[in-house]
């Protein structure tokens, strides 16, 4: 194995058994070792014992404060292992990379060793303020502060760095002759120790207060050690050299096009990022223009619309004792999944922008989880509502009862003027009091003389309005009045909610740090229809790098398993042809498609893994087959994320295909759903992103999904630029 040792001078006596989180921001997770099954989001002031492993998402920072005052900042996609903690005990640290940036601030005062690896090379220094960029194959080290002595494995080829100079080793094992930094490096490695102190300046270690007998006694325990302010969050390369002073405060600028309802925008986004504590706040402050350089006004023009400008607000993270988001959901889940799984209320967005809620609660032996799809959907008579209670009556055994009521449907059908009468079965879309025009000639039948466009005047109550008593005698229809029918009304439509129920249990076989084997059962009904679905047995294993799970099924006449799911939003409503005479279309909702299409008693089977592959590749695929004679419903799942800290120019790509219980596999349907997501970096404070989404409307009725108009295609492409 190749190494990097960076070996300290430390007093021994200054470490204690734990590190500490002194600052994070986005998406942080540690384990307690490199064993344990799952990763858990850290928590401010939490201490990090030792053989803990620390990782950062894409625009995550964290520090790690050692007892004396040390800290190693870890920046975006890093990996950092705290292997050995230096203690009186054992003087001797280390401390192990994995792909990603990192910054390192160790004092003067040494006496033992600490060491810093990767997978290349070894250095030594006393005390210094340090940068390493750790990639597959090669390492460099950046020097703002005192001296590096840098070399192979076996440092017997080495050089030594001294401030405002670098250095890279490769796999060759030769480590390049020092060089200047250039500008634009020296400001990166000014941005990257932003709030660090200087390790020529530090002070004293001073002891800490110790509380009297009395106090004591009295119950008041030891004062705590003050905490540092935390500093500001950096950015890798990615970043400008501006120095922003210690704010948890991160912003971005958005440049570039978006499609919404198929029509082409440019793009001004500010996106400001910020958290104070367990507080998190995101804000989506974008402006749409079309081609006259006129703003979008359906972003801007009501109450509703200043509040999805929130595109989060978050108290703690889910699992904690207790757990609040208001704005995007993701990925939602409840019990097992049978009824509810991979939810999201962004499957739209930005063209339909849904303000939703998260909630967690934990007490003793009881836990709730709830979501709510949409404030302002509820406001006006609909809604999603999703919760589960669980409780372990004994030991790890887990009982679960979940309930989910969609209000009203129909809410899922476009309605912009908020008059009940859905946008393609209105003809005044714009207008909430008006709604028919029979003969299409643009005016509304309200105030129609000819309704029906046969030449003469039909509308006697019209007339009478207009011109008074002797209206009347206007009126000269010579035929029936041939008219519309009454729009399909949303809020007064029949059977328009669905409601759901399950009840799970789950008990733990095996539960190592290699495997563990979890077996489950479900059981879940739609009390409207009458119909049931039943999971048993069910198995859920974590080994390595996998998560596999396999489930045998058994589904009753009308019961389709993850009713709500990711394309939820777009399958809870549509459109068919009505099968009378009349040909007219009608809404449709998920409900009456159970009704007319699972026609028989179902058998299957589900299996379904996610690879993490050294977090260097992220594969999930999931198939599931459910049949009985020639009636067939097929479900598949794929995705590809790539840590793209070893891809030069790279900061995000991934791709994903979804289509939920289909009769014919990749066929286009409602349920179906794409995408792929890339960034490229233009510079180190701007970087070109392409993200696309293709989504289906069968806007027709006629069950099939074909012409432009029914392929929904949203493309963003930004130019990002964060400060």
């Amino acid at each position: 194995m190749r190494w990097l040792i960076i070996s300290l001078m430390l007093i021994s006596t200054v470490f204690a058994q734990s590190a500490k989180v002194r600052f994070f921001m986005g998406d942080v997770t540690f384990k307690a070792n490199a064993f344990a099954a799952n990763w858990q989001p850290v928590k401010l002031k939490a201490e990090l014992p030792q053989g803990s492993l620390i990782k950062t998402g894409n625009e995550a920072v964290c520090e790690i404060e050692f007892s004396d005052g040390s800290v190693t900042r870890l920046l975006e996609n890093s990996l950092l292992e705290i292997k050995t903690m230096p203690n009186p005990q054992n003087s001797d640290g280390e401390l192990l990379t994995n792909l990603g940036k990192f910054f390192f601030y160790f004092k003067k005062r040494f006496l033992g060793k600490v060491k810093v690896r990767s997978a290349v090379g070894v250095a030594a220094i006393r005390g210094t303020q340090f940068y390493v960029i750790d990639r597959p194959m090669e390492t460099s080290v950046w020097v703002k502060e005192g001296s590096v002595e840098f070399g192979d494995p076996g440092f017997q080829n080495t050089v030594t760095i001294s401030p405002g100079f670098k250095s890279k080793i490769t796999s060759e094992g030769q480590p390049s002759a020092p060089q200047p930094l250039t500008q634009q490096e020296l400001a990166e490695l000014e941005m990257v120790s932003e709030g660090i102190p200087s390790a020529e300046t530090e002070e004293p270690v001073k002891e800490k207060p110790q509380q009297p007998e009395e106090q004591a006694k009295k119950g008041t325990g030891k004062h705590p050690a003050q905490e540092q302010p935390p500093a500001p969050q950096p950015e890798a390369v990615k970043t400008p050299a501006t120095k922003t002073g210690p704010k948890k405060l991160r912003t971005g600028l958005a440049l570039g096009a978006v499609t919404i309802d198929n029509q082409i925008y440019n793009q001004i986004g500010l996106r400001p990022e910020f958290s104070i504590g367990k507080l998190g706040v995101s804000l989506d402050l974008t402006l749409y223009l079309d081609q006259k350089g006129n703003i979008r006004k359906e972003n801007w023009d009501s109450f509703k619309d200043i509040i999805e400008k929130i595109y989060y607000v978050r108290w703690a993270q889910r699992g904690d004792p207790f757990y609040l988001k208001v704005g995007a959901i993701d990925n939602y889940r409840l019990g097992f999944g049978l009824l509810m799984n991979r939810y999201s209320n962004t499957v739209e967005y930005p063209s339909v922008i849904r303000t939703g809620m998260e909630i967690g609660l934990k007490r003793g032996p009881y836990a709730f989880d709830g979501m709510l799809n949409n404030f302002s959907e509820m406001l006006s008579g609909g809604g999603l509502f999703a919760g589960r209670l669980a409780y372990n009556p004994w030991g790890t055994l887990q009982i679960g009862l979940s309930v989910i009521y969609d209000r009203n449907q129909y809410k899922g059908l476009k309605d912009r003027d908020g008059d009940g009468i859905p946008d393609l079965l209105d003809d005044f879309p714009d207008n909430k009091n008006e709604a028919l025009d029979s003969d299409g000639d643009g005016i509304p039948d309200s105030k129609d003389f000819d309704r029906d466009g046969d030449g003469f005047t039909d509308n006697k109550e019209l007339l009478i309005e207009t011109f008074g008593p002797d209206g009347a005698n206007l009126y000269n229809e010579q035929d029936s009045v041939l008219l519309k029918p009454a729009p399909f009304d949303i809020d007064k439509a029949k059977e328009k909610s669905q409601l759901a129920f399950a009840l799970d249990a789950s008990y733990p076989i095996l539960s190592f740090k290699y495997l563990k084997l979890t077996t489950y059962a479900q059981y879940a009904k739609y009390p409207y229809n009458g119909a049931w679905g039943i999971t048993f047995p069910g198995f859920w294993a974590k080994f390595a790098f996998i998560n596999a799970y396999a489930e045998y099924r058994v589904f009753g006449k009308g019961f389709l398993p993850e009713y709500f799911n990711t394309t939820y939003e777009l399958e809870r409503a549509t459109y068919k042809t009505a099968k009378d005479s009349t040909k007219q279309i009608v809404p449709y909702t998920k409900r009456n498609y159970l009704n007319d299409f699972v026609t028989e008693r179902l058998r299957g089977y589900v299996v379904g893994a996610d690879f993490n592959l050294w977090d260097f590749v992220i594969l999930g695929a999931e198939y599931q087959n459910m049949s009985r004679a020639s009636v067939h419903f097929r479900t598949l799942r794929a995705t590809l994320d790539l840590n793209t800290t070893f891809i030069p120019k790279i900061n995000r790509a991934g791709a994903y295909y979804y289509q939920n219980n289909a009769i014919d596999l990749f066929k286009k349907t409602e349920g179906t759903i794409l995408g792929y997501r890339i960034e490229y970096e233009i510079s180190p404070s701007a970087s070109l992103l392409l993200d696309f989404r293709q989504t289906y409307r069968d806007v027709n009725g006629d069950g099939k999904i074909s012409g432009s108009n029914e392929t929904v295609k949203t493309t963003q492409i930004q130019t990002v630029m964060r400060f």
